[in-house]
């Protein structure tokens, strides 16, 4: 059994944390663009998520961007590959990672999400629901 990857995503303390898998040939900044056309999150690039493991002396920095300071929910969406490698190995097929951290803790944010994404973007070929807690910091 794979060891449980420790990652550094810090969201507001207390919220629950949903994540959703994309599978997309749309570049990230494309992408982000077609998700602010359909929904309200009004996503702009920020810093790149920087991760350093014990086992390789190189930074890995992965793409990411998130939703405008005060948006709520607050949405990040984060590439899953680099020059350096892929982050989520476990899930090596998923292109962008999508983490909501939003009020709802019975999840239908997330279904809800979910489902609308898949009609309203057509270049977003496939979603997956990703269980965070088993590879990130909450």
């Amino acid at each position: 059994m794979n060891r449980i990857r420790k990652f550094p995503l810090q969201p507001n303390a207390g919220d629950p944390v949903f994540g959703l898998g994309f599978l997309s040939d749309e570049r990230d900044y494309r992408l982000c663009w077609l998700l602010n056309q359909h929904f309200p999150w009004m996503l702009v690039r920020s810093d790149d998520m920087v991760f350093v493991d014990k086992k390789t002396p190189i930074a890995q920095s992965y793409p990411c961007f998130s939703s405008s300071y005060g948006q709520l929910p607050e949405i990040r969406i984060i590439g899953n590959r680099s020059k350096e490698g892929t982050w989520l190995t476990d899930f090596h097929q998923v292109d962008f990672l999508l983490v909501a951290s939003v009020q709802d803790p019975t999840g239908h944010f997330l279904d809800e999400l979910k489902s609308g994404i898949g009609t309203k973007i057509p270049q977003i070929r496939g979603l997956f629901k990703l269980p965070l807690p088993s590879f990130c910091y909450l």
